[in-house]
């Protein structure tokens, strides 16, 4: 257990303003806890298929307990015990066994397992994490899926320290990987695929980025590698200035690694516009399926690379098959969800949604995306995880749920739900905050859209 400090201003300042934008889809502000509450990115738990960890703008959703008993409802772990600052970034999120890793403004912070107490890794310190890649571990996962993170600082006028490192026991160690990249890189975001037939290796790597200076010129670059980063074939995206317009890497195919997706940003602030774009050849030449005048925080694709979802606030979602992009520009919107992420596995399409307009922060679809039922809303924690007062949850995310449950109107206590209700992992017997009183859900929303609005001035 450490306490941590933040770098913000450092770290924040090598990816420019226009990517960003891209990864932190809301504006600041000096209300509250700064920027206006919304779920905005989630991740599963490759050891428990029923356990969803949900990033908001104020700390992470959690639906497991710190036991190992009945599930009693959403869980909250605030932010300065997880190791970020929830006012200035949306720390990229992943799990190495059954581990919670973050990785965060001033480098990478591992949870333990039972999310109580989170650990800054010692060879990653003031790094600046910008995101992750995992394999999946179908044997046993809990032994530690590989995974990779990505930092990228700056060190000065067009120059760069790029650096991954990785691990492969469950976060336990983390080691340097691959060769070093030209400094005059600036790494944004990276993507990867198993190697053929073998799930726990790696096949082929992508990273994406800046590369240049100001004498010679700047171009948007996705970098390939087929030899776990000893060597990277250099490829321009064209329509990216490579200034302010630059590639975030989506996915790759699971079943072609030459299939790899990534959007791109077509304007810099205030303008915000993206396409969204395909490679079939592994990042030598690409083409753009969809163009939206709105950054679009969703993408994701189905287990078995078929179908690829994408959406944001006005374009909502849009769901195609991946061997028809071309229809996607035509294509009918399949649900008006005000998308904010998108994530799929094996039990379905989650979303991040607008919990005033679309009835929930996080829902699931089982029909690819016509419809979706409630698994969380910004309402839904029932406290703090419970954790023992001497670990980093127990001393800091009381007071913060405090103040946070009073302005979310969001249950005090929760208590486990009967073993007759339905098996729903945001199911509690709940006690809401008694400031509120028992007007009813018309005054508690009522009074919930009041304080949103407040904070979006």
């Amino acid at each position: 257990m450490r306490r941590f400090r933040f770098f913000p201003q450092k770290f924040r300042s090598v990816l420019g303003a226009a990517a960003w934008a891209f990864v932190l889809s809301v504006d600041a502000s000096a209300d509250a806890h700064g920027r206006f509450p919304a779920s905005n990115g989630l991740v599963f738990d490759p050891t428990n298929a029923d356990h969803l960890i949900v990033r908001t703008t104020f700390g992470l959703y959690d639906n497991e307990t710190a036991s190992a008993g009945p599930k009693e409802g959403w869980r909250y772990v605030c932010a300065v015990a997880a190791g970020f600052n929830s006012d200035k970034e949306d720390p990229a999120l992943t799990f190495a066994g059954g581990r919670l890793v973050l990785g965060t403004f001033g480098g990478l912070v591992v949870g333990s397992e039972d999310r109580c107490d989170y650990e800054p890794v010692a060879l990653v310190a003031e790094r600046y994490v910008v995101g992750f890649a995992a394999l999946p571990r179908p044997d046993a996962p809990a032994k530690g899926s590989p995974v990779l993170a990505l930092s990228s600082n700056g060190t000065g006028v067009d120059a760069f320290s790029v650096k991954l490192f990785e691990t492969t026991d469950g976060a336990a160690s983390w080691e340097e990987f691959g060769s070093p990249f030209s400094v005059e890189f600036l790494a944004l975001s990276i993507a990867a695929s198993p190697k053929e037939g073998e799930p726990n290796a790696w096949g082929t790597l992508y990273v994406s980025g800046r590369d240049g200076n100001e004498l010679s010129g700047y171009q948007a670059v996705v970098l390939r590698s087929d030899d776990r980063g000893v060597s990277w074939q250099r490829n321009v995206v064209p329509g990216l200035d490579g200034v302010e317009t630059l590639p975030y890497l989506q996915a790759v195919s699971p079943t072609a690694p030459l299939t790899v997706y990534a959007a791109g940003v077509l304007d810099a602030p205030p303008l915000r516009r993206q396409t969204n774009l395909v490679s079939r050849d592994g990042g030598v030449t690409w083409s753009s399926y969809f163009e939206a005048e709105e950054i679009l925080p969703g993408f994701a694709l189905s287990p078995d690379g078929m179908t690829v979802a994408f959406g944001g606030e006005k374009t909502g979602l849009r769901v195609v098959a991946a061997n028809a992009l071309a229809e996607a520009k035509t294509a009918a919107q399949t649900n008006k969800t005000r998308v904010g992420c998108l994530s799929w596995n094996a039990g379905g399409l989650y979303a991040c949604g607008n919990a005033f307009v679309d009835g929930f922060s996080v829902g699931k679809s089982q029909d690819g995306g016509a419809t979706f039922s409630p698994v969380t809303s910004l309402t839904s924690a029932c406290g703090p995880l419970e954790c023992e007062p001497s670990t980093d949850v127990g001393m800091a995310c009381s007071e913060v749920w405090a103040k946070e449950a009073k302005e979310l109107i969001a249950p005090t206590s929760c208590t486990p739900a009967p073993a007759t209700a339905p098996d729903d992992p945001g199911a509690c017997q709940c006690t809401t905050a008694p400031s509120r009183g028992s007007a009813g859900l018309g005054v508690a929303a009522a009074g919930l859209l009041a304080f949103f609005l407040r904070r979006a001035r």
